[in-house]
């Protein structure tokens, strides 16, 4: 189930976390994977049997030119992963440099706006485009607008562009992982405490997500067994969405006050 043989795949930001995970697993299923990045993926590329090209996002030129590339390579162009991502400024809306959290979005929701632009000039019938977005997308979290704005605009775009490409076969969503341990925002981020505190919320899952987990998401998304799932923002939070953990409100609201509740037992 699942499998991909004969399709060609694009991942943005390929060459590490989510992107990383997303290529490998594409790649055993049967997918040839070309990954754009601004990080060299060389080594990566030639242990899964694909291509490594650098690829600004944020230079919409370049995206095309990437995604062109593929066509001529391999006659089409399957599966298109939008997943290259920055977190930008993260100490609050007033407090932050407004000009380093432009940069960000420009990243965080133009790069993905640039590739969504290219895969469906080309796209076929049959193909799909996943976006990596993000649960800062889906509620609000302090300390990272810039990055929260952006992916909101990353799950508005995903919703659109589904409305726009379903008539042609096209299918479009997006994933909206909580904390994921990457080198972007993983243990050894320390700067990025509001990323992972997505997680801590949530304590019934007292770890970040993995990377592998998130691809997981994506796998199945981009597959057949998914051909009725489109404009779908996938969330993989271990239940952030549902709600405050049992663990979190007690915590909140302080042992005496949760004694009297049996479901704190």
């Amino acid at each position: 189930m699942f499998m991909l043989e004969g399709k060609s795949a694009i991942v943005t930001g390929g060459a590490s976390g989510i992107g990383e995970a997303t290529v490998r697993r594409l790649a055993a299923a049967g997918a040839t994977c070309i990954i754009g990045d601004i990080t060299d993926a060389a080594e990566l590329a030639t242990e899964v049997g694909g291509e490594a090209h650098h690829c600004d996002v944020t230079d919409a030129d370049a995206v095309q030119g990437l995604v062109d590339a593929t066509v001529d390579r391999f006659g089409r162009l399957d599966i298109m992963v939008n997943n290259a991502g920055v977190l930008g400024p993260g100490r609050g809306v007033l407090a932050d440099d407004p000009a380093a959290g432009r940069a960000a979005l420009e990243v965080n929701l133009g790069g993905v706006l640039n590739g969504v632009r290219a895969a469906g000039s080309v796209m076929e019938p049959g193909s799909v485009i996943v976006n990596t977005a993000s649960m800062a997308g889906v509620v609000g979290f302090p300390g990272i607008g810039w990055y929260g704005m952006a992916k909101w605009g990353v799950v508005g775009l995903t919703k659109h562009a589904a409305v726009e490409f379903g008539p042609r076969g096209i299918r479009v969503n997006c994933v909206c992982p909580t904390g994921v341990d990457t080198p972007m925002v993983g243990v050894e981020a320390a700067d990025h405490w509001a990323v992972r505190s997505q997680s801590l919320m949530n304590q019934h899952v007292t770890r970040l997500a993995t990377a592998d987990e998130v691809a997981a998401a994506i796998h199945y998304l981009v597959s057949d067994e998914a051909s009725m799932v489109n404009g779908h923002a996938l969330a993989v939070d271990g239940g952030l969405a549902a709600g405050p953990s049992v663990q979190f409100i007690e915590a909140a609201l302080g042992a005496a006050i949760a004694d009297e509740s049996g479901i704190f037992e």
